[in-house]
């Protein structure tokens, strides 16, 4: 194990990189600890919904003073374990210290976990049909009737495991489990099984080494709004997916910090209906990311983050369409994209938080208004957007966050039935009651424009309730 770990040093010391997450202690999920203490992707001001497991994070949450450190192997005498040669021997796996009570029992005592979540239940009204319905990511072509739609549902009820393993060599081992109550189809109103996290972590100081389901390395910041969606098709690329990264910090002082991040992840969801399978072309995308980060770090919920950052990335990779009716056309097109992203808590009342990209083929990034190929040609879209919001702290418990995002692909790469646009205007009002409730309140005003078919555009009342455990 030690040897692979130090071959992969090696070949990352060259040249390859990170995303920005050195700081966050604990890596996840929206980019999800916004609404929830997350929701699976980040928020900027609140928790990043990025667990990853760090042990003063898991001590924090179990209400501990002291962080939570297993002894390590090379402080025993009788196995001469270091960090940069192979061991000569099999070093035991020492036991976690307990965990102050309530805590969670594992067969493998080397390891504790932290059992962790929230019960959502969202109230949302439309004046105007979105897609989906409890989950707007835009709006449907209006048509001759009325089309108010109401909902109330929990599927953004979420559940998390954050684990802290033993230290291997000269890492720290760990990982994180995230779920929620949808469908695995997001835009499907129906309630289901949905894990949106689910990886395990090598880590130290210097590097950090991850393999599972994760957040994207691309485009990573997310905004503060209160529907899952977190103005995917409005402007805000990158969700998750099955990824190997590696990520490299660098602290030219103690209040700066440089993370570079490299990774494969999942290319394209294999999808199949009567006529079309769309699918990967045989090889992985890659994404790149390099962020500068400053201010002192500050733990907010289970991340810890710096007040300021920026941040670029990208991604390539290709998809592939065949047409298995009629003909059985297939068409092999480039994806790519170029992103920026920045947040700053200018101080404890106020800040800001945006990002901006540019691509083709993005649909599975939640760009292009989810669309990642014209639906008669298959040909990628083309598309730019991105979002910029400003919040403010009314008092350590109430704040409220203010924001504007678009999503523009490009008219002459849509099909006649595609949109061509899509824009959506937030406003929200969120009050911490406790550690244990969150009330939040939202405004929107959305509009969507197609091809062809009729605009459509529309304002959105959001009430949501969460219980965190």
């Amino acid at each position: 194990m030690l040897r692979s770990l130090i071959f992969c040093c090696a070949l990352l010391s060259l040249g390859i990189a990170k995303d920005a997450a050195a700081d966050i202690e604990l890596l996840s999920p929206p980019q999800f600890a916004v609404h929830a203490p997350s929701a699976a992707w980040q928020d900027v001001d609140q928790p990043a919904d990025n667990p990853g497991a760090t042990s003063a994070a898991l001590n924090a949450q179990a209400g501990g003073d002291a962080p939570v450190t297993p002894a390590s192997p090379m402080a025993t005498s009788s196995c001469q374990c270091c960090c940069r040669n192979p061991c000569q021997c099999l070093c035991p796996e020492p036991a976690a210290p307990c965990q102050p009570c309530p805590r969670v029992n594992n067969i493998n005592p080397a390891w504790s976990l932290i059992l962790g979540g929230w019960v959502t239940t969202d109230t949302i009204y439309n004046s105007a049909r979105p897609v989906a319905p409890g989950t707007p990511f835009f709006l449907a072509p209006r048509g001759p009737f009325e089309d108010e739609t109401f909902d109330i549902h929990a599927r953004q009820t979420s559940i998390y495991l954050a684990a802290k393993g033993p230290k291997i060599g000269c890492y720290e081992s760990g990982g994180l489990i995230m779920f929620s109550l949808y469908n695995d189809s997001i835009i499907v109103d129906r309630y289901g099984f949905l894990p949106y996290q689910a990886y395990g972590e090598l880590k130290n100081e210097s590097w950090r080494f991850a393999a599972g389901l994760q957040m994207d390395i691309f485009a990573p910041v997310l905004p503060t709004v209160l529907p899952f969606s977190f103005l995917s098709a409005s402007g805000n690329a990158g969700i998750y997916r099955g990824q190997l990264r590696a990520e490299r910090f660098y602290h030219p002082a103690k209040d700066r910090q440089i993370t570079l991040t490299a990774g494969i992840s999942d290319a394209n969801p294999t999808i199949l209906n009567n006529d079309t399978l769309s699918e990967d072309n045989g090889w992985p995308n890659v994404e790149l990311r390099a962020a500068w980060s400053a201010g002192a770090l500050k733990q907010e919920g289970l991340a810890a983050v710096r007040p300021f950052e920026v941040g670029v990335s990208g991604v390539i990779g290709q998809v592939r369409n065949t047409e298995i009716a009629l003909m059985g056309d297939q068409v092999i097109s480039d994806v790519w994209g170029a992103a920026a992203d920045y947040r700053w808590r200018v101080n404890d009342d106020w800040g800001f938080a945006g990002e901006v990209f540019a691509g083709q083929g993005l649909g599975t990034y939640g760009g292009g208004v989810l669309q990642t190929v014209n639906s008669a040609t298959f040909e990628t879209i083309e598309t730019v957007g991105g979002w910029a919001e400003i919040y403010y702290y009314i008092n350590p418990c109430v704040h409220t966050h203010w924001g504007y995002g678009v999503d523009n692909p490009s008219d002459e790469d849509v099909a006649a039935t595609q949109v061509t646009r899509n824009d959506t205007i937030f406003s929200n009002l969120i009050w911490d009651v406790s550690k244990s409730l969150r009330v939040g309140f939202e405004l929107t005003y959305r509009q969507t424009e197609y091809a062809v078919l009729p605009a459509n555009d529309g304002f959105g009342a959001h009430t949501q309730i969460q219980f965190k455990f």
